[in-house]
């Protein structure tokens, strides 16, 4: 879950990293401020990632899920 850097100025995004217990799946940071959207005038639930501020993509496919198998969101771009 990405958060911001105060003394760098800058938004500090986590590594992708193999899922544990799901095989051919791996974890993402979604990018937003630990489920809550950047900016705006109130906290606000980011819709990519549904407020977990972590995404599943499958490698083989670059498919982007809430959890492996589940609601699917699309596709990751760079695939």
């Amino acid at each position: 879950m990405a958060y911001w850097d105060s003394e760098n100025q800058k938004i500090v995004r986590f590594p992708d990293r193999l899922a544990e217990n799901y095989p051919g799946w791996e974890e993402i940071d979604c990018g937003c401020c630990a489920g809550i959207q950047w900016g705006g005038e109130y906290p606000r639930e980011c819709i990519n990632c549904e407020g977990n501020g972590m995404l599943f993509r499958h490698i083989k496919s670059g498919a982007l899920a809430l959890y492996p198998g589940g609601p699917f969101k699309g596709k990751d771009p760079k695939e």
